[in-house]
């Protein structure tokens, strides 16, 4: 029987969070506690959906090479057969999908080639010919990535660097969700508990939503926020099916 949705599997699935705060040239720690509280917050909200703790990692200040290794290793799990989904949050700066990294020696404000990491390198890691058991399956990367600030960073430009065009991978299945500013983390917490968990409540939805409406919900939340400033998160979805990030069954309609 032909299903427009995901198939409903054992497990919800993995979730990896990076946080890279601490950066060369920059005197305060980027995300500070607020960030530190809403870590917290967020993963007990991904409790609540279904998400264990032990399928929950959050790491700091990582560079290229392992963010990419995080990714790598989790390719390499045997034990992801049973997910239903696969989810990736970063924190960090960066622009235009591309992760701006730690390092130790050079500023954010004028990042190397080594510290620049396009999000679609985070994805090829987890495509099908090397994670077989994600095949098929919803890979989501949610991305805070916020602009480097131009007051208390080293901002000297004597040796620029180009930034590596984005690049979109063509397998299905992938959904990218990129906000530009520090409210975004809050926004998905308060948007997962709103349209996800608290459906039972008078003036909430009867069901939890799928995420294109999820997100666009989050939109909203964001957007109020700024009192319609800012630039709206970008969604860009190559997913196939629809997806539900709560382990129960979603209403079929």
């Amino acid at each position: 029987m032909e299903t427009h949705r995901y198939s409903t599997q054992k497990c919800m699935g993995r979730v990896l969070i990076v946080q890279n705060q601490k950066y060369v040239g920059i005197r305060h720690t980027r995300g500070g506690e607020v960030e530190e509280k809403n870590v917290k917050k967020m993963k007990t909200t991904l409790g609540k959906m279904g998400f264990t703790d032990a399928c929950i990692e959050d790491h700091k200040n990582k560079t290229k090479a392992e963010m990419i290794r995080l990714l790598e290793d989790v390719a390499k799990r045997t034990d992801l057969k049973d997910d239903y989904c696969f989810i990736c949050m970063v924190l960090s700066y960066g622009k235009d999908g591309v992760i701006i990294c730690c390092d130790e020696t050079h500023s954010p404000a004028n990042p190397t080639p080594s510290m620049q990491l396009p999000v679609s390198e985070l994805q090829e890691c987890l495509k099908g010919d090397k994670c077989r058991d994600l095949l098929l399956k919803p890979k989501i990367f949610m991305l805070q990535l916020e602009k480097v600030p131009s007051s208390g960073a080293d901002s000297t430009q004597s040796d620029t660097h180009t930034e590596k065009p984005v690049k979109i991978p063509r397998e299905a299945d992938f959904l990218i969700y990129t906000c530009v500013r520090n409210y975004a983390l809050a926004a998905w917490i308060e948007g997962f508990q709103k349209y996800v968990l608290d459906t039972e409540k008078p003036g909430q939805p009867k069901h939890p939503l799928e995420i294109q409406k999820l997100l666009t919900r989050i939109n909203n939340l964001y957007w109020e926020h700024y009192s319609s400033s800012a630039d709206i998160p970008c969604v860009t979805s190559l997913l196939t099916r629809e997806a539900y990030l709560k382990i129960e069954e979603p209403s079929p309609k």
